[in-house]
């Protein structure tokens, strides 16, 4: 039979108390030793659990307000991506203005929708990044797609624009050299016999081709250039008297007859609105006024169409 061993305890007074003396057998007393640290670790990690989800608990609770926050922002967002939309879509039609005058074809309808490829997405991040609020991960993914879809649009007019605005540069000088302004620089001028096949001559007395358009003005009223050029032709012509030609080059050409007085030389290069002359009553007229004429490719156009509408009497 196994001896036992046993542990005594001595406990000394500081004074001069009694002594005391425990004997307790060495299997009890590593027993209790070892139940109290478990105890005791037992304990500490129950504590250390208790700590440790409370601050999870915590963590979660900024995380969703953290959440709701950046949901709030991204509807914000897609409110404000709303009203660009409108605005692009404005735009649009002024594009569409810019690029008729232009001389541009429309872009297709289909072209304008933008509609190339899917729907926007966050597809660089990760699901899980949204696991705590799904609303957060559509929210995001609805704005991304839009943002997407209004910076191709965005684009789209860009380039369209700058493309009409190359094309009307390239256009100026023919723009420029257009005849189109009202040549007589006087308030009450006015338009008193039109562009005509077979009008009746007021002085002849019979019908003829009447190719320009006369008008009526005080005598020794200014007359300009309708447009940029160069004039190939200054004398006087049996029934226009004092006359100008100027060749707006592409086939246009315009002629100011009935002057009185003549201010440019025959080669003399003119801009629209540079001084040519004044009315006068020379050749086969019944009082002072401009005789005015605009040929395209040496076939005579009614100059009234080619008026600007802020120059039309």
């Amino acid at each position: 039979m196994k001896r036992r061993s046993y542990w005594t305890i001595d406990i000394l007074p500081h004074g001069s108390g009694r002594s005391r003396s425990y004997r307790i057998e060495k299997r009890i007393a590593r027993g209790v030793i070892y139940s109290i640290c478990g105890l005791i670790g037992l304990t500490a990690a129950l504590f250390l659990n208790v700590l440790g989800r409370a601050d999870a608990i915590g963590e979660l609770q900024r995380y969703r307000a953290e959440n709701q926050q950046l949901v709030e922002s991204l509807e914000a967002m897609e409110a404000r991506s709303d009203r660009l939309n409108q605005t692009l879509d404005d735009l649009a039609t002024h594009e569409q203005r810019f690029r008729i005058v232009a001389g541009l074809p429309l872009l297709d309808p289909d072209v304008y929708s933008v509609g190339v490829g899917g729907p926007g997405g966050m597809t660089d991040l990760r699901e899980e990044s949204f696991t705590i609020s799904p609303q957060l991960q559509q929210t995001a993914n609805d704005v991304t797609g839009e943002l997407e879809q209004l910076l191709r649009r965005a684009e789209l007019l860009r380039a369209s624009v700058e493309e009409a605005a190359d094309s009307i540069e390239s256009q100026r000088e023919l723009f420029q050299r257009l005849p189109s302004i009202w040549p007589v620089v006087a308030g009450d001028s006015w338009i008193s016999s039109g562009f005509s096949y077979n009008r009746l001559h007021p002085l002849l007395g019979y019908r003829r081709p009447h190719p320009g358009v006369d008008i009526s003005a005080d005598l020794g009223s200014t007359v300009v250039a309708t447009g940029a050029g160069r004039v190939t032709f200054v004398a006087s012509r049996s029934g226009y008297g004092r006359m100008v030609e100027i060749d707006h080059g592409g086939g246009y050409k315009s002629r100011y007859a009935h002057l009185g007085k003549i201010n440019v030389r025959n080669g003399e290069n003119v801009r629209r609105g540079d001084v040519l002359g004044e009315v006068g009553r020379s050749g086969l007229t019944t009082g002072p006024n401009l005789h005015y004429e605009i040929s395209v490719n040496d076939r005579p156009v009614n100059p009234y169409n080619y008026f600007l509408d802020g120059y039309r009497r």
